[in-house]
């Protein structure tokens, strides 16, 4: 039974006890008021007389007013019921086109309603839901696309190689078959970046924080790329203030997290350039901040930086520009260890990264 024949009945229910209760009460009351009336009018037969023929025209009279009363009730439950069941049901039923569109892969229908009650907080979460969807399905296609993408290029690759060693047309030679293990060792490391993101996104990869010393930790971590730095003429400055405080996070993830900063730096600020990496307390978080006066990113690109597989240069390949997860993996470890991370910057002029991760007391 739909919900409009429900609220029908339920109101012709409501109106068929008011009506039979009011009946009731005004013949008991109408009869007992005439009998009281006609105790001192005549003697005992009349008045029995009187009082059945008044009783009679009594009932008639309620009866007759029952009747019209019932009919006039009728009509204003199939009424109320008619335009309020339609205010309720009307945007329900949207909802539900609209969330049978949804499933059938329509992520572009929304519901409108006007009124700021229930239902209308219903719709605007409704909204919210499927915005949220067809922001998911949008990033799933893009994954997918930049996934087939990035396999794609290596596997072509090595293909090429192998044709032309089977053609004769490449010589066998161990620069050749370093090419196609280059290729190789290109290919796995993306699977595994993959595999790595995918773990941290749900939670998977153990985590194990200890309290660290903040200048100590950024030492390690910066001196695997010293030498990096110094073949591409970069400045690598550390601060780490007076007294550098104590941090509480995973040694090795904390060394992902900045080796990631550090190498995006690198990759992006021309020779000459200066890569600045700073260590402050922040009330109970450490602040870390690695900062470059490289080519620094658009203000259209600057929020999306941190998603899977994003690149500012669209037209780079994974070989010169990076898979486009270090960002992705740096916020999820982050996020694990119960911090946060953003970004600022100003094209030509400078690119500063801030993560931070509880304080250690």
């Amino acid at each position: 039974m739909s919900t409009r024949w429900r609220l029908f009945f339920s109101y012709l229910a409501v109106i068929v006890v008011l009506v039979v209760a009011l009946s009731l009460a005004v013949r008991s009351l109408a009869i007992h008021a005439v009998t009281t009336h006609m105790t001192g009018m005549g003697r005992g037969g009349m008045r029995y007389l009187m009082t059945e023929e008044i009783q009679g025209a009594i009932n008639a009279g309620v009866n007759q007013g029952v009747l019209w009363g019932a009919l006039a009730g009728l009509v204003a439950a199939v009424i109320a019921s008619y335009l309020v069941s339609g205010w309720i049901t009307r945007p329900l039923a949207h909802m539900a086109d609209a969330a049978d569109k949804i499933a059938a892969g329509d992520f572009g229908q929304r519901v409108s309603h006007a009124g700021r009650d229930e239902i209308g907080r219903f719709a605007i979460a409704f909204n919210n839901m499927a915005g949220q969807l067809e922001q998911t399905e949008t990033l799933r296609r893009e994954l997918l696309g930049t996934i087939s993408h990035e396999i794609r290029t290596p596997l072509a690759t090595i293909e090429g190689y192998m044709q032309g060693l089977i053609d004769g047309v490449i010589p066998e030679e161990p620069e050749t078959y370093e090419l196609v293990r280059r290729e190789a060792a290109r290919l796995s490391r993306l699977v595994t970046d993959i595999e790595r993101l995918s773990r941290l996104e749900a939670g998977a990869e153990p985590i194990s924080p200890r309290q660290m010393d903040a200048a100590e930790a950024v030492e390690a971590a910066a001196a695997s790329l010293k030498p990096q730095f110094a073949n591409a003429a970069l400045s690598l400055d550390i601060d780490c203030g007076d007294p550098c405080p104590k941090v509480w996070a995973d040694p090795d993830k904390f060394t992902q997290i900045l080796g990631n900063l550090l190498s995006n730096s690198l990759r992006y600020t021309p020779p000459g350039g200066t890569v600045k990496v700073t260590v402050r307390s922040e009330h109970a978080m450490v602040a870390f901040t690695v900062e470059d006066n490289g080519t620094g990113i658009p203000a259209a690109d600057l929020p999306r930086i941190f998603e899977r597989f994003y690149r500012v240069d669209k037209s780079r390949s994974s070989a010169g520009g990076g898979s486009g997860i270090g960002l992705a993996v740096a916020k999820a470890l982050v996020e694990q260890m119960g911090g946060s991370i953003s970004a600022e910057s100003v094209p030509g002029e400078y690119t500063r990264v801030t993560f931070r991760l509880p304080r250690w007391n």
